[in-house]
Parts: C-alpha cells; sequence; structure tokens
C-alpha cells in the first residue's frame, strides 16, 4: 500500500451470501497487501433479517472470533446494516448481541422496491429516475435519524447501476438540496462519511460519493470519513484505497477514521 495508515473498512466474507473467500483468507490478505487496518463487515440486510440474516450473522461473528493475526493490520469486527428503518429492531437486535467495532448503514433499495442493481432505468424518464433518487435521498436521511450505524456506505449506491451500468445520465445538481441535507444530518448526528472505491475500477469510473460531493462534505465540515473497497474476494481487499486517500487528501482531508468499540479513531492520511 502506498499509504501507512492504509485501512479498509467495508469488505465481505463468504459469510455474505455473495462472498467468495472465508474470514481467515480475507485477514491474511490483509495481512499481505500491509493494511495498518482491517475491518470485516459482512451483509446485514435488515428487511430481510428473520429469515436470512440472523442466522448468518451469529455464523460471521463466530468465524470472526477466532481469527488471530499475530502479525499485520489491527484487526476489527464489522458489519453492514443494510435498509435499517425497514426493520429498526433488527439492527437494535444484532448491535445488543454481538460487540461489534464498526457498523455501516446503507441503502440498497428503497422501501417497497427492489434493490437498484435488479432495477433497469433505460425505459424511465428523467422525471421517473429524478423521482426515484429523491425517494432514495429522504430514506438516507431518515436512516441517519434513525442511528445505530457509524458510517454512510457507498451514498451515491444507485448511481452505480443507473449510470455506470445502464449508462444512464443522472444530474446530481438537480438533488443538491438533498444531497446538502445528507451531508447536515451526517455531521449533526456525528456520523462518517464512507467513500467507496469499489466504482473506479467499474463501469462508473469514480469512487461513491465522488470527488465533487466529498468537496461539499468538507466544505460544511465533515471530518469523519472512512474508507472502504467494498471487495467481496481476496484480489479485490482494498482495491482503490490508496487512490481515495489520494483524493481525500485533495479534498481538504488531513485525517481519516476508524472505530473501535463505535468510538472514532483518527489517523492521519499518509
Amino acid at each position: 500500500m502506498k499509504h501507512k495508515y492504509a485501512a479498509d473498512c467495508h469488505n465481505h466474507s463468504n459469510c455474505s451470501p455473495d462472498g467468495e473467500h472465508s474470514p481467515q483468507a480475507m485477514a491474511d490478505r490483509a495481512a499481505a497487501l500491509g493494511l495498518r487496518v482491517y475491518t470485516l463487515t459482512d451483509h446485514c440486510e435488515c428487511n430481510e433479517y428473520e429469515e436470512k440474516y440472523r442466522d448468518r450473522a451469529a455464523a460471521a461473528w463466530e468465524k470472526m472470533e477466532k481469527l488471530r493475526l499475530p502479525q499485520g493490520p489491527e484487526f476489527l469486527r464489522g458489519i453492514e446494516l443494510g435498509q435499517l428503518t425497514q426493520n429498526p429492531g433488527a439492527a437494535r437486535e444484532v448491535l445488543a448481541t454481538y460487540a461489534y467495532d464498526f457498523a455501516i448503514g446503507s441503502l440498497h433499495n428503497i422501501r417497497d422496491r427492489q434493490d437498484f442493481y435488479y432495477m433497469d432505468c433505460r425505459e424511465k424518464s428523467r422525471e421517473e429516475i429524478a423521482g426515484l433518487l429523491d425517494e432514495y435521498w429522504d430514506e438516507v436521511l431518515e436512516m441517519i435519524d434513525c442511528g445505530g450505524f457509524d458510517s454512510l456506505g457507498h451514498l451515491t449506491y444507485p448511481l452505480r447501476y443507473i449510470q455506470g451500468e445502464q449508462g444512464v445520465q443522472v444530474d446530481l445538481e438537480r438533488h443538491s438540496d438533498k444531497l446538502d441535507r445528507i451531508f447536515r444530518s451526517l455531521i449533526d448526528h456525528e456520523k462518517a462519511l464512507e467513500v467507496n472505491s469499489s466504482g473506479i475500477f467499474g463501469k462508473l469510473g469514480e469512487t461513491m460519493p465522488g470527488p465533487g460531493l466529498l468537496r461539499r462534505y468538507y466544505e460544511f465540515g465533515g471530518r469523519l470519513l472512512t474508507f472502504g473497497s467494498d471487495a467481496h474476494c481476496t484480489e479485490n481487499l482494498a482495491q482503490g484505497i490508496d487512490s481515495a486517500m489520494d483524493m481525500a487528501r485533495e479534498a481538504g482531508f488531513t485525517q481519516f477514521t476508524v472505530y473501535r468499540q463505535h468510538r472514532p479513531v483518527m489517523l492521519p492520511l499518509e
């Protein structure tokens, strides 16, 4: 790694349904890469918690408890809470059951709609797409008010598919008021913003959020910032983290954040 304090705080093992490699294999890769901090954050989709994710969370915790890294990165235990607004009780239960260091709050699908991964927007009008994004920003704001997480994951997640995969361009200026409200709410609630580097190597071609929105967050006074590759296999672990850290420095940041026992720890962007 180029940065001596590099950390990857968003990634998935095969304890997630879409992960490929074991927690130990992911941790071994983190050590081989020379990460300073490695946080494993397997999926817990709160809207499917009782039927699919309660047992997965238990299995993931058991495997994390058995991990030992005598040399290499500091290992921290995390979880990605998807759609926590759609089942807040599930988020409360899993956080009360296991002593995580870190929780990501993310939104993959708007309430009563399918994941953006499955949604085809190529035949939708600009007004329909703008309406979908407005619904998404509104539920993100609701999620921040709901709490129960430390960092907001991949803020511009819908663009990965609408713009990146389907080639439908989105004018984010149209949504600037709601995005500004999200940044202010994160700051008011003392929540971090994640820079998700996975989009750099996909068709989106940039981090989530991108550099313009990251600068906007900084201008509002946001200083809590986490980095994650969103890797689902060892080969992609920490991919793009160095570039994301460089981008944060260009936006004005001098430090970033990792979480121990849900408390922010500031590290230099070096």
